[in-house]
């Protein structure tokens, strides 16, 4: 049937919602226009394509190779997404899709550190650019249930067998996302974090787990996905759990906070310099360091953090213990001594920390005395934080140099304006098993000339 419109003035006062519907229909139509001329002549996949993919199966440990049917669902700039057939319109819409194109290729949120551009942008410039085993520019997205083992829920991976020759490999850039809500702001973060760990692959193939976990966690808060909050609550909850340990595993937590202070401290070209290079770990860091003219050191760096992690307050001055684009959502656990004199024995593991603080009762002309033993005295790191007038702002930092098995180290001037004093207790080395110390604190006179014994 062939209908002819001579007046659509008359159609519209008739039917007044068609202007609504006409105009809606036309920003779709453009939309879905957009998607895929914005994609240029050169992709390899147009809306509607079905393709065949290697992934793993989740649900079983090891993982299983699996394949797996998916429809291309949208074509960015940067982007393939291809969802899952089972999942389609059950878990994954196409709004989904259409967010996270514009977050991977337009547009991240207010507090990245440029809400103009997409995830991709933000972390080329900061990392460098991800490999290109396919020849094609794009990296592939493939969402669909990835499964749960033993009530662990999998978000999200990068497997690196997709750029070898490997019989399960897909022989492409492919990050694999779940379907669970994949478009909120937490699988956002997600794709950033993959995406880190894909650039990284391109550079350095065997980093330190806790090295490239502390880049991905970062690269997270560069997008503006703060999005892990809940992994640094758990940390500082228990903070006898190490940063750098010899396994696979790391503390997501603990990576977060790392990476968002070396991050603050030494700013974007620092994590480019860490990607690029070969070294690895602690060793890696002291390279790029050196390289980039920095005279710090890892230890120093490293004690420094764990008393930002405590006192975090934006009015302190120094730079060195402070947060600017993170917030803290809790305080990290403590052993606090109200009345002394005090004995006691703690264990802390390598490149984990300890915070003994101890509260001191109003009082002229006093000294804690602190007596601090262990067998791998020489392993210790040792600050000392001094809080002026119950106020964080008016810390006063301190580093405790061990010499011998049993060291003796007085705090002066305490018990009038100062009245809270924290040791900060850590090992710098990794460990298998918590190293054991023993200490005591008490207050002793304190003569107008203090000579330390």
């Amino acid at each position: 049937m062939k209908v002819i419109i001579k007046d659509s003035k008359k159609i519209f006062k008739k039917f007044p919602g068609i202007k609504s519907i006409i105009f809606f229909t036309t920003i779709t139509c453009s939309f879905f226009l957009c998607l895929n001329l914005s994609a240029g002549n050169d992709c390899k996949h147009k809306i509607g394509d079905k393709k065949e993919f290697w992934t793993w199966d989740l649900n079983v440990m090891p993982p299983e190779n699996a394949k797996l049917q998916a429809t291309c669902r949208g074509v960015g700039e940067n982007v393939y997404v291809f969802v899952s057939d089972d999942v389609w319109i059950v878990n994954v819409f196409q709004k989904d899709v259409e967010r996270i194109i514009q977050a991977f290729d337009h547009s991240t949120p207010e507090i990245s550190i440029d809400g103009d551009k997409g995830i991709y942008e933000i972390l080329t410039e900061t990392f460098g650019k991800p490999p290109d085993v396919d020849n094609d520019p794009r990296i592939y997205f493939l969402i669909s249930q990835l499964g749960m083992y033993h009530s662990h829920h999998f978000d999200g991976f990068f497997r690196f067998i997709d750029e070898t020759k490997c019989k399960y490999s897909n022989r492409a850039e492919i990050l694999y996302l779940d379907c669970d809500n994949p478009s909120d702001e937490y699988h956002l973060g997600i794709i950033a974090h993959e995406f880190q760990h894909l650039i990284h692959w391109q550079y350095d193939r065997d980093e330190a787990s806790w090295v490239n976990e502390s880049l991905a966690e970062v690269a997270m808060i560069l997008c503006g996905y703060y999005t892990d909050k809940k992994h640094v609550a758990r940390y500082l909850n228990n903070t006898d759990s190490p940063l750098i340990s010899k396994g696979h595993m790391s503390n997501y937590g603990a990576c977060l906070l790392w990476g968002s202070y070396i991050y603050e401290r030494f700013g974007r070209a620092f994590l480019k310099n860490l990607v690029l290079e070969e070294a690895d770990g602690i060793e890696g860091f002291k390279r790029v360091l050196t390289n980039m003219n920095i005279k710090d050191d890892f230890p120093r760096i490293f004690g420094d953090w764990l008393v930002a992690n405590y006192i975090n307050t934006n009015l302190l001055r120094s730079k060195a213990y402070k947060y600017k684009s993170i917030t803290l959502p809790t305080f990290p656990t403590i052993k606090h001594f109200f009345s002394l004199p005090v004995h006691d024995t703690g264990k802390v593991s390598g490149y984990a920390v300890n915070y003994l603080k101890f509260s001191i009762e109003r009082a002229k002309s006093k000294k804690l005395r602190i007596t601090f033993k262990s067998d791998l005295l020489d392993d210790f790191l040792i600050k000392i934080v001094k809080i002026d007038n119950d106020d964080l702002s008016n810390s006063k930092v301190k580093d405790v140099a061990l010499s011998e098995p049993i060291e003796v180290f007085d705090v002066t001037d305490v018990g009038t304006n100062c009245r809270e004093i924290v040791l900060v207790v850590s090992v710098l080395k990794t460990t298998k098993e918590p190293v054991s110390y023993s200490f005591s604190a008490s207050l002793i006179p304190c003569p107008e000339t203090t000579v330390r014994r």
